[in-house]
């Protein structure tokens, strides 16, 4: 009898333990994460305000901004998008080049550096791919072979300069092709474009140093020196085939002047005519 007597003040005694513990633990620390859950909520939900802000002004400023205004060129109207703050029409609706894997890092206009030369590389990255100019092969890799591919489906197409195609609204881009054990190759492999693709999903995860040998191995193929204007633009031997993308002879003899390269070289300075300067005129 003694015993159960002990075992159930014992029993009892720990129920006390407990329900006093809890108390304690209500009135000490319980507000405080209570606190903290409100404050994770808080966050969380100006979080997901300032996405949608985000995603908002995105859609207003870009998606959603479909207004056309035309322009009469004296021997056509063109119309194209509207975009606030451009004067000059742009002659066509740039489309986004889904196949280069460069052009998800560096953007469909990457030419920033060179204010003399951006205007007209960022011209040429409309319709030339970028290892077109920024990968040189080695002799055995040479081929001298270049083609046509769809900006969308990245499909070999047939030459839009061939079909009559307006410039500036191809569609398509020039890709070079090189030589792999014998066979002929694009420069610009499936292998690359996943290898880059899966860099872009996995980057917010990785270390400074996974990150840079990531970039190492994906501008491997690239050329420390770009190929320049004078490479293509000369007549004695251009680096693209002209007549085989569909140029005529005509059209690929302008290309290959002279006068290209020395607007290029020569004019990297303008000035407005001086009778535009205020006093004109004024001076004996």
């Amino acid at each position: 009898m003694k015993n159960l007597v002990s075992k159930l003040y014992i029993l009892g005694f720990m129920v006390l333990t407990v329900f006093f513990s809890y108390i304690i633990w209500e009135v000490t620390f319980n507000h405080i994460l209570e606190e903290y859950r409100s404050r994770e909520i808080v966050l969380e939900i100006t979080k997901k305000e300032e996405k949608q802000k985000a995603a908002s002004s995105f859609q207003n400023a870009i998606l959603d901004d479909e207004k056309r205004v035309k322009h009469y060129l004296g021997y056509r109207v063109l119309e194209e998008k509207k975009i606030e703050g451009h004067f000059h029409h742009i002659d066509f609706d740039f489309k986004q080049d889904k196949r280069s894997y460069c052009v998800e890092c560096h953007g469909d206009m990457p030419h920033d550096k060179v204010k003399e030369l951006r205007a007209f590389g960022n011209m040429h990255a409309s319709f030339i791919g970028c290892q077109t100019c920024h990968v040189k092969f080695e002799k055995k890799e040479k081929t001298g072979i270049y083609k046509w591919y769809d900006r969308v489906t990245g499909e070999i197409v047939p030459s839009p300069v061939r079909e009559g195609v307006n410039p500036g609204s191809y569609g398509s881009k020039i890709i070079p092709f090189k030589r792999v054990d014998g066979k002929l190759q694009r420069v610009d492999t499936q292998d690359h474009i996943d290898f880059s693709r899966e860099y872009r999903e996995k980057e917010a995860t990785l270390s400074d140093v996974q990150k840079s040998k990531a970039k190492k191995i994906i501008h491997k193929i690239i050329s420390e020196k770009p190929y320049m204007c004078e490479d293509c633009h000369q007549k004695d031997n251009p680096l693209l085939p002209f007549e085989f993308l569909g140029y005529s002879k005509k059209r690929a003899d302008v290309i290959v002047s002279t006068e290209v390269v020395g607007m290029i070289k020569n004019y990297t300075k303008f000035y407005m005519p001086r009778i535009l300067h205020p006093g004109f005129g004024d001076e004996k």
